[in-house]
């Protein structure tokens, strides 16, 4: 980057970039500026680069096996872009010295290099809110003491819940990925992931004995988008929609004394093809979605299981499967204590118990249908 580092004229400011629609905008972004005021030479740092032609971008996006880069962009062009997307942009300029400048701009010099420029982007441990941090923080030569964490119940999954309460189907996708490592405490630095929470934490940070920022502004105004209104129905409507289905259909296979078949094989199907995608959450790099409890009620096992137990259903012989779903189901309710389940996933389960003791029910009472 062409800046006289020996120039004291040079301001090196934080920005946070408001949501955007597409899911991988939908919590902000984070980037940095150099302005030369004397020369008039002005950029953004830009950890977020990609390319979201990539085959199968989201799979890899959800998987951790996504590819950003860093680049430099005047910041006319970049404040454009925001522009047009209707997105905020507040900057922080930072109260630091010309010799920590130096040593930000010679970091960041280091980084845009061919052979360094290029990382594996992690949404929650590494991404452009923490690289940007980082090159700030860490080119720092005095002390930076940020303001206490928030504490114990501040988790990664409550942090994201913040942002999508009023996008309940959002956060019912996001809650379906996350696993039991989403609802551990997080440190400071770790809360520092989302570029809000950034933000917020260096307007309050000191360096040196005095604030960090030395002034904050909203550069750009952000655009209310139409959403059209999204689907009228939340997870949990769904979800007690069916139960009060499966509840209706169950008490006409009482009275009619004979399993209806069609409703295991709804429910199987079901859980069955959502845990392909859980399963293979599995080999995810993100941490944080290897151990998902809902495993236990959403995996491959009913696909396996299901014309054999379906066959036994309608011949009248006992399937040991039922027994296995019971506890699998039974399972996966205790581990609603260690994990936050997404909404109406509780009911579902009930629903999916359901299903097991209507079939001891009809062996007890020979009531199925020969």
């Amino acid at each position: 980057m062409a800046f006289d580092v020996d120039n004291d004229s040079i301001d090196i400011s934080l920005l946070t970039c408001g949501p955007g629609s597409e899911v991988w905008s939908e919590f902000g972004h984070t980037a940095v500026r150099i302005h030369d005021i004397t020369t008039g030479a002005d950029v953004a740092v830009n950890y977020g680069m990609f390319s979201s032609n990539t085959p199968h971008f989201i799979p890899k996006f959800i998987l951790g096996l996504t590819d950003y880069w860093v680049d430099v962009t005047p910041f006319d062009e970049f404040l454009a872009e925001y522009t047009y997307e209707g997105r905020s942009v507040i900057e922080q300029r930072l109260n630091i010295t010309p010799s920590d400048k130096a040593a930000i701009i010679k970091a960041i010099d280091s980084n845009i290099r061919p052979e360094n420029k290029v990382y594996r982007y992690n949404f929650f441990y590494d991404n452009c809110t923490t690289r940007a941090r980082d090159i700030i923080v860490g080119n720092l030569s005095g002390k930076v003491s940020y303001p206490p964490a928030e504490g114990d119940t501040c988790t990664y999954r409550a942090m994201l819940h913040r942002w999508t309460k009023d996008y309940p189907w959002t956060q019912f996708g996001e809650d379906l990925l996350l696993g039991i490592g989403a609802d551990r405490p997080t440190t400071k630095a770790q809360q520092q992931f989302l570029p809000d929470n950034l933000r917020a934490d260096f307007d309050r940070t000191v360096y040196n004995g005095h604030p960090l920022v030395v002034s904050s502004q909203m550069i750009l105004m952000a655009q209310p988008h139409d959403n059209g209104g999204g689907f009228p129905l939340t997870p949990l409507d769904m979800a007690m929609i069916l139960f009060v289905v499966t509840i209706a259909l169950e008490i006409a296979e009482h009275r009619k004394k004979k399993i209806f078949w069609g409703i295991d094989v709804f429910y199987m199907l079901l859980t069955g093809l959502a845990g392909l995608i859980i399963t293979t959450m599995i080999f995810s790099e993100h941490p944080t979605v290897r151990v998902n409890l809902l495993i236990l009620i959403l995996n491959p096992l009913p696909l396996v299981a299901l014309i054999p137990a379906v066959r036994k259903t309608i011949a009248h012989s006992r399937c040991h499967w039922w027994t296995v779903w019971e506890i699998l189901t039974v399972a996966f309710i205790i581990g609603g204590f260690f994990q936050h389940y997404p909404s109406g996933m509780i009911v579902l389960a009930f629903i999916l118990l359901t299903r097991p003791l209507m079939h001891h029910y009809f062996e007890k009472k020979i009531y199925i249908n020969k």
